[in-house]
């Protein structure tokens, strides 16, 4: 290829990203601006993050745009912040000084704003929730502070980006380093208590931002939403981002909204919290969420480091933790479940023997999940399921797993799949409780910065089922364990982690509707071993 075809190529290739940019920009600003008095915000500290990394493609007029809806103050977005003086009545200060033309100062945080366009006491809430968050995310639970949080303030500034709720989390160097600060829209307080959430989430990318750049989007939003119940367990706003994951289990765990307007991408980032849930709850507690972050220090990428590496890291085998978060999510066996919404089934069977695959709506993505649930009146007493499942080799290999049970997990078993994509298991099916099938391909190359999730790759399965004698075998010598042995721990108690969270009441209900949903309403084991590596 020429040089000039060559370059050219890079242009087009250029263009297109900086339209994507563009229009990822545009509809997650016209969410913002379309929220209703009362409903759950929207963070756009992703959003903003992709910006940062490709500022220097988007022309002057696209930057003015840009700028005029996140930063109306200033003239460019990513304009480096000036150093004013400190008010002689603070004790300490921001590494910026006074930014606006009033100031709540606490310990660690100082919210500031121009006159007009909030009120002192605003101010003061949301400093004061910023405290409190403080308190159980750095005090309590043990994550980093945000880079400078022991000489500097934390500059929060208020600003308005519109009648609607919301809020971003960026950096800007100062004193030789990074800072972490963040920008609230000024419409985040008419929106109930949700500024409390802000407040959390936000400083939980703070943070994030002290651990370095390099995991994938997808994770930043999803443990800031995970955290939420841990600092305000009461608030429940959790509950609406997982919903958007339970309308969606096909996407990929690592997809995020790829450049793009797709709500759902952009939605899923949040309602993966249920992987920090799943962690929290049924592996390692708080430090495990926490470790993800450790061990993505000192690496060399940025916004691509894969959560199968990241797990991996930390020393548990990710491919044995798919396959319990798929048992558990099958039934949605987390604290709280009813407040959590069943995910979407792949298909219902009413009737055996029966067969099926993917369909064209929901193929799942790399990482993303199908569940194919087996009604309980198909069972029969001394009688178990026996499904055969075969999935598609252009996947690396798939992660396929057998679950028994309501609202918790009787019993499990997982596929030990020839050539990680065939295979059969069998599962005991007295009638007491359904059955559920749940596949997931493993695909490498969706990862990082640059996979085009809009576009993503999907893999088609086919399987079917009988009912046969319980001990007849069929294919895999494992009939299933009970609880204790089923790779899925108890629950911890709702205290773990921190003596002050208090516990939280719930009932068993086969399914939630999603609470308060507003806006948002529009809108894993197969290979026993080692993952393979290309």
């Amino acid at each position: 290829m020429s040089l000039s075809a060559s370059g050219s190529a890079i242009d087009m290739e250029q263009l297109e990203h900086r339209q994507h940019l563009m229009s990822e920009f545009q509809g997650h600003i016209n969410a913002l601006h379309d929220h209703k008095e009362g409903e759950r915000g929207i963070c756009l500290t992703s959003l903003v993050a992709k910006l940062k990394a490709d500022w220097h493609i988007l022309s002057p007029e696209e930057r003015a745009e840009i700028t005029s809806v996140l930063a109306p103050s200033k003239t460019d977005l990513f304009e480096p912040m000036a150093v004013n003086p400190a008010p002689p009545s603070a004790f300490r200060d921001t590494c910026w000084g006074s930014q606006k033309d009033n100031r709540v100062d606490t310990e660690h945080f100082s919210v500031q704003w121009d006159n007009g366009i909030s009120t002192e006491s605003n101010a003061q809430a949301f400093a004061d929730s910023l405290e409190e968050s403080w308190d159980v995310e750095v005090t309590e639970l043990g994550w980093k502070e945000p880079r400078g949080g022991a000489m500097y303030q934390m500059l929060v500034t208020i600003e308005n980006l519109g009648s609607g709720a919301g809020a971003y989390t960026t950096v800007d160097s100062c004193a030789g380093d990074y800072r972490a600060y963040v920008v609230a829209s000024s419409g985040s307080f008419s929106a109930g208590n949700w500024y409390k959430t802000m407040a959390c989430h936000e400083l939980h990318h703070a943070i994030q931002y002290a651990y370095g750049f390099s995991h994938e989007f997808w994770w930043w939003e999803a443990t800031a939403t995970w955290i939420e119940d841990l600092v305000y367990p009461y608030a429940n706003d959790w509950a609406n981002a997982l919903y958007m994951f339970a309308q969606s289990p096909h996407v990929g765990m690592n997809a995020s909204a790829g450049n793009s307007q797709d709500q759902t991408l952009f939605w899923h980032t949040y309602g993966m919290g249920i992987w920090g849930m799943f962690l929290d709850q049924h592996v390692g507690g708080n430090d495990l969420v926490k470790d993800t972050w450790y061990e993505s220090q000192g690496r060399g990428g940025q916004y691509d480091f894969w959560m199968p590496d990241a797990i991996e890291e930390t020393g548990h085998d990710f491919d044995e933790l798919m396959s319990d978060f798929m048992a558990a999510t099958a039934v949605m066996d987390y604290r709280d479940r009813n407040y959590i919404t069943d995910a979407q089934r792949a298909s219902n069977v009413g009737a055996l023997p029966a067969d099926g695959g993917s369909s064209y709506r929901d193929r799942p993505h790399s990482l993303g999940m199908n569940f194919i649930e087996f009604d309980a009146s198909l069972g029969e007493a001394g009688m178990a399921l026996k499904v055969s499942f075969d999935g598609d080799g252009e996947a690396d290999y798939w992660n396929a797993v057998l679950v028994r049970g309501n609202f918790s997990v009787d019993e499990s078993v997982v596929f030990d799949l020839s050539g990680g994509t065939e295979g059969t298991a069998t599962i005991p099916f007295d009638g007491d409780a359904p059955v559920h099938l749940v596949v997931s391909p493993v695909f490498e190359d969706a990862q990082g910065y640059y996979y085009n999730w809009r576009n993503a790759d999907e893999f088609d399965y086919t399987w079917t089922a009988e009912l046969v004698e319980a001990g007849s075998g069929g294919g895999s010598d494992d009939t299933g364990t009970d609880d204790a042995g089923s790779g899925i721990p108890p629950q911890r108690n709702a205290n773990q982690g921190s003596s002050e969270l208090g516990t939280k009441g719930g009932c068993a209900c086969s399914s939630s509707s999603a609470p308060g949903l507003g806006w948002l309403g529009l809108m894993f084991a197969g290979l026993v071993g080692l993952r393979r590596r290309r």
